[in-house]
């Protein structure tokens, strides 16, 4: 009897021991897992690499007009606003007339009483004012005495201005800068407003001096913009300003492709990229320094392996590698700032 309530015992102290030190395997277990580094990797691939030059620049239109008015009045009516496309040819706006039109026209009536009075001293000179052998002494003659030059000069002038008191699009394309309104008196010291063809859209940035050998003109440009960044533009170099100015720059236009989204005076992005042969490459965030060294960790059965690399040329993405790795390998791109050699890893 006693025996058994030993035995008994025995086995409630065994059990006792086993789910105490269970709970502590898992725990030790857990904590081997948290003490794994999370990364991330990519492959190491070979090929052809990009040297880049990156700039920031401008929009601007090859071709525009800024429209003034050339006569004096109060505006009446306009009949467009800014953002709006418009054909060449179209009226955008009028001035208030009314005055214009009748000096107009009583300038054509002056017109017409002096020819009258000219053929008058031409028949009292004795000649025919219809005939083709007048002399030209005595044409003369009646133009002064009859007043025909200054009215034919009055009504030149008030035709131009009546008929300038309308203004049309001399181009097709989008009305900017429009600021006056109706009823507002015109200036001749800045434009109504300007038409703008967005199909002809340029960039203008700088480049340095020694990047001047990866400029050509019908080179290819990138060009992304700080307000629509998930878009991206190409274009050709149009003209390289043969001048360097003195803090070493040197100015390039391109033209833009389907440029017609852009604004003018809109801040860009330019990227100009030139091939420089075939590198084993890696995303610039892969290499790390160790002792002033650069570093790469590859990943190979769960461990970081420490690789001293040789590094050359690099892009705004890449960096080329010419020994230390191979085409191939995965690389450890991020959680490599604290890794150490045979650090255990997931990825």
């Amino acid at each position: 009897m006693k025996y058994g309530l030993i035995l008994t015992s025995i086995s409630l102290i065994l059990a006792s021991c086993s789910s105490k030190e269970k709970p502590e395997e898992e725990r030790q277990q857990n904590i081997l897992v948290e003490d794994r580094q999370q990364v991330t990797t990519e492959v190491a691939k070979k090929g052809q690499f990009a040297l880049e030059i990156v700039s920031n620049g401008k929009i601007t239109a090859d071709k525009y007009a800024d429209i003034y008015w050339e006569v004096s009045g109060t505006i009446s009516e306009i009949f467009t606003n800014n953002g709006r496309h418009v054909q060449a040819g179209t009226t955008i706006a009028k001035l208030d007339a009314y005055k214009l039109k009748n000096q107009f026209e009583s300038a054509q009536a002056n017109l017409e009483q002096s020819k009258l009075n000219m053929k008058e001293t031409i028949i009292g000179q004795g000649y025919n004012p219809d005939s083709t052998n007048i002399p030209d002494n005595i044409i003369k003659l009646a133009e002064i005495k009859s007043g025909y030059l200054q009215s034919l000069s009055s009504y030149n002038s008030t035709k131009y201005d009546y008929e300038h008191s309308t203004i049309k699009a001399p181009i097709s394309g989008v009305v900017a800068n429009l600021n006056d309104r109706v009823s507002n008196l015109t200036s001749n010291s800045k434009p109504f407003c300007r038409i703008i063809d967005q199909n002809s859209m340029c960039v203008e940035f700088t480049v340095i001096e020694n990047e001047l050998n990866m400029v050509t003109v019908g080179g290819k440009v990138e060009i992304s913009a700080y307000s629509m960044p998930d878009k991206k533009w190409t274009g050709q170099i149009k003209e390289i300003n043969p001048f360097v100015e003195n803090n070493g720059m040197v100015r390039v236009k391109a033209t833009v492709n389907n440029g017609s989204e852009l604004f003018e005076g809109m801040n860009v992005s330019i990227k100009i990229s030139k091939n420089a042969g075939e590198f084993i490459s890696v995303p610039k965030s892969a290499v790390v320094l160790r002792s002033n060294r650069p570093v790469v960790f590859t990943a190979k059965d769960g461990l970081a392996r420490w690789c001293y690399v040789e590094t050359s040329i690099e892009n705004s993405d890449n960096i080329a590698i010419i020994s230390g790795i191979e085409a191939g390998d995965s690389v450890i791109v991020s959680g490599n700032t604290y890794l150490a050699d045979k650090t255990e890893i997931i990825y």
